[in-house]
């Protein structure tokens, strides 16, 4: 049995793998997406499905701080891990520490002020670029904003300022796809630098670094599916 459980990041919802997810229901995968509830108050954790296949895949798919927000019992079970533009710790250790840490303080100050949905799109405008947002999902985004959780927003923002040591223990023969926008203006290089040199030294199974040019923090216009295949067949 093939199954997949994501988790979106901050900001974000589960629409936020529509696009990707055809391909791999197309092959027979059993999909499952976490919901935080950013935009509402139904949140919903998956559950891998039991299975006495022999040649289980069970893949998480984390994008950058859910990560955090995937449950620990999940990650230990995963035969496979993709992280998606993702960090231990958000900020950086160098000079550019507080100027990241200033604008995580202006963010919360728009959330404390009410003023949070020019700052979620700009957020997400960001997040996008050098590529335009998805129609479909900037439609169900620019909705979903209606309903904001901002209580739930501002106490995972909160989260991205704590330095954590190295997480979760994860299962040893576990494949882990680190996958790496090479034009990201959300996430800092050397925070996503330091999570992957982190994995290397920690785990006897090292990563399976994978770049991609012309994609910033959320990715657009991709074939997850193929690119995942490949490392599938590695």
């Amino acid at each position: 049995m093939k199954q997949i459980i994501t988790q979106h990041g901050w900001g974000l919802n589960k629409y936020f793998w529509d696009d990707y997810k055809v391909d791999f229901l197309n092959n027979n995968w059993h999909w499952q997406d976490n919901e935080r509830g950013y935009f509402s108050k139904n949140n919903y954790q998956a559950k891998w499905i039991k299975s006495e296949s022999k040649k289980e895949i069970r893949m998480t798919l984390c994008h950058s701080f859910g990560f955090h927000l995937m449950q620990k019992n999940i990650l230990k079970e995963a035969t496979h891990i993709v992280l998606i533009n993702s960090f231990n710790n958000f900020l950086p250790l160098s000079n550019k520490r507080n100027f990241i840490l200033r604008s995580l303080k202006r963010m919360e100050t728009k959330i404390i002020k009410d003023e949070p949905k020019d700052m979620l799109k700009e957020f997400i405008h960001r997040s996008f670029m050098p590529n335009h947002m998805n129609n479909s999902f900037k439609n169900i985004f620019y909705k979903s904003l209606e309903s904001l959780n901002k209580t739930l927003l501002l106490s995972d923002l909160k989260q991205l300022y704590i330095n954590r040591d190295f997480p979760v223990s994860l299962r040893k023969d576990c494949k882990i796809i680190f996958i790496k926008s090479e034009n990201d203006l959300i996430l800092d290089n050397e925070s996503n630098n330091n999570f992957l040199d982190s994995l290397n030294k920690k785990l006897d199974r090292k990563p399976i670094l994978i770049k991609l040019a012309q994609q910033g923090h959320c990715l657009k216009n991709l074939n997850l599916y193929e690119i995942l295949l490949n490392t599938l067949n590695d």
